[in-house]
């Protein structure tokens, strides 16, 4: 797992690792121009001019770029590059860059070079430059720092460089985003590639502003993020997914890995219960039963043949499957009637108080929760030691919390944080970036998927994995493992796995099954349990 950090946060680790470290930020600045010089002149493809015009401003971010336009062209590199210099801070009476409105690292990266004889250009001068189109650009305009509205001749110049097409690499963010919250300040230059310094910053995963970084590239610095006890998220990643799944033992059985329940499917519906049982077992759930009506039994035993398949008949033989399961997962096609409520409500009541036994709750299940407050005040929704998982894509999580979809967007993090501490469960906020938060305050953000998921059943598959991590990791679960770090795993697992079918099958056809056939393909190198046998002869 990453850590994924604020603006304070990382200036926090700066100033640590300055003062109490004693590593100048002289040297911490020509590192990170280093690095982010190497990667443009190691990135011909997206790269390949040998011009190079990097935009300065006034702070270390600018620093960063004149320090960069050294590098490129002192020949310490593999290639050497061709730069010019513009500057977009202010100017002296004289019209020459106003040395005392710069930073102090800026202005000793400005004079040096100045002193190495790097061309040093007014704003006005830099549409004649990007005429030329066998030009790359440098992005040291702002940074994290910025706090305001970009407006006038700087909002011009990035909307003039954006619109010329020329590719862009980007210092620590693109100009124009906020670092904190993705938010669009004003204007905003798209970059190709966004080299960050040290750490992940969350404006650079959250949108809009993901949408303008390209490929992302984190530069070890030496800095110690030994300050942030608390990052303001962690990435959802692999690193997440081998804490959850663990290597199997040889000696084990089906029940070692637990049953799991899910209250799926309506009549009409079953396609929705199929993907997420087919999920589940694919995700390593040991059983799989499906609760649903009548009408979906053969088509779910004809396509899904290791599922357990209970017709709900009545709320007691309901409520008895879901006390024989180590896991439950609850909504998927099970439709809004008044019958659907009552297997809602039957459940919810079955489950123990105690929160011994991990629910997912998607789908129709969050509109029921959404329309019938008194669903809260079951004895499990009630308690403080639930284990409850909710998957909500914004509409759904508009329903649920009153906010407009337009709000939610504009702060996926502050909506699933505030909901998570209010209901005391874990929610799973979907979007292109999901975002996992738990009650305690911890965040994950999952970048893996892709657009291919945006089509019917992807959701019902991902409500199949998470019920089946949590399912498998019952045992561990407030003790070694937390519910949101479960549900995180299976947000990653399952977006993974369609970035992996989406390399084989392209985006647009891309179907929940194709994902859900990729999940063991992910997992096969997680554990290997067989016993290896060896004869060896002598010579």
């Amino acid at each position: 797992m990453l850590p994924i950090l604020t603006a304070v946060q990382m200036k926090t680790c700066d100033t640590y690792t300055i003062e109490t470290l004693g590593i100048s930020s002289q040297i911490l600045m020509e590192r990170a121009a280093r690095m982010a010089a190497e990667i443009l002149v190691s990135r011909a493809d997206l790269f390949p001019a040998e011009k190079v015009l990097l935009l300065c401003g006034s702070g270390n971010n600018g620093g960063d770029g004149f320090a960069m336009a050294r590098f490129l062209t002192d020949g310490s590199l593999p290639e050497r590059r061709k730069a010019a210099i513009v500057y977009t801070g202010q100017y002296d009476e004289e019209g020459k860059p106003d040395v005392t409105r710069m930073s102090t690292e800026c202005r000793r990266q400005y004079e040096l070079a100045a002193a190495a004889g790097i061309p040093i250009l007014p704003r006005s001068d830099a549409p004649k430059i990007w005429d030329n189109e066998d030009i790359s650009v440098v992005d040291a305009v702002f940074g994290i720092g910025l706090d305001r509205p970009v407006e006038g001749e700087i909002a011009h110049l990035l909307t003039a460089v954006a619109e010329s097409g020329l590719p862009v690499l980007a210092v620590d963010i693109p100009s124009g985003i906020h670092a904190d919250t993705g938010a669009i300040m004003g204007a905003a230059l798209p970059a190709r590639l966004t080299v960050t310094m040290q750490a992940l910053k969350a404006g650079l995963l959250l949108y809009p502003g993901a949408d303008l970084c390209g490929e992302i590239a984190v530069a070890e610095l030496g800095i110690s993020l030994a300050p942030v006890v608390r990052p303001f998220a962690n990435t959802a990643d692999e690193g997440i997914l081998r804490r959850v799944l663990l290597p199997r033992a040889r000696r084990t059985h089906k029940g070692t890995y637990g049953r799991t329940a899910l209250l799926c499917g309506s009549e009409g519906m079953s396609g929705a219960a199929v993907l997420a049982a087919k999920a589940s077992l694919r995700s390593g759930a040991g059983l799989t039963e499906v609760l649903t009506p009548e009408a979906n039994r053969l088509i779910l035993q004809t396509a899904l043949p290791e599922a357990i398949v209970m017709v709900r008949r009545d709320t007691e033989s309901l409520a008895k499957a879901i006390q024989r399961a180590d896991g439950v997962a609850i909504g998927c096609g099970l439709g809004t009637s008044e019958e659907a409520y009552e297997a809602l409500r039957s459940a919810l009541q079955a489950l123990p108080a105690d929160g011994s036994v991990p629910v997912v709750i998607d789908a129709d299940g969050l509109t029921l929760l959404a329309s019938h407050e008194e669903l809260w005040q079951t004895a499990l929704m009630a308690s403080p030691k639930k284990q409850v998982v909710i998957t909500p894509h914004p509409a759904e999580m508009s329903r649920l919390c009153g906010l407009s979809v337009k709000e939610i967007l504009r702060d996926l993090p502050g909506t699933a944080l505030n909901y998570a501490r209010k209901r005391g469960i874990t929610v799973v906020l979907k979007d292109a970036h999901t975002v996992i938060a738990s009650p305690d305050g911890y965040l994950y953000i999952c970048t893996a998927g892709n657009a291919g998921l945006a089509k019917g059943g992807s959701g019902d598959a991902l409500t199949g994995v998470i019920a089946s991590l949590l399912t498998q990791n019952r045992s561990r679960l407030g003790s070694e493992l937390s519910t949101a770090e479960t549900a995180a795993a299976g947000v990653c697992l399952h977006a993974a796995a369609a970035d992996l079918a989406a390399e084989a099958l392209g985006e647009y056809g891309l179907l929940a099954t194709d994902v859900i056939e990729r999940i063991p393909l992910l997992c096969k190198d997680f554990s290997d349990s067989r016993t290896h046998v060896k004869q060896i002869c002598r010579a």
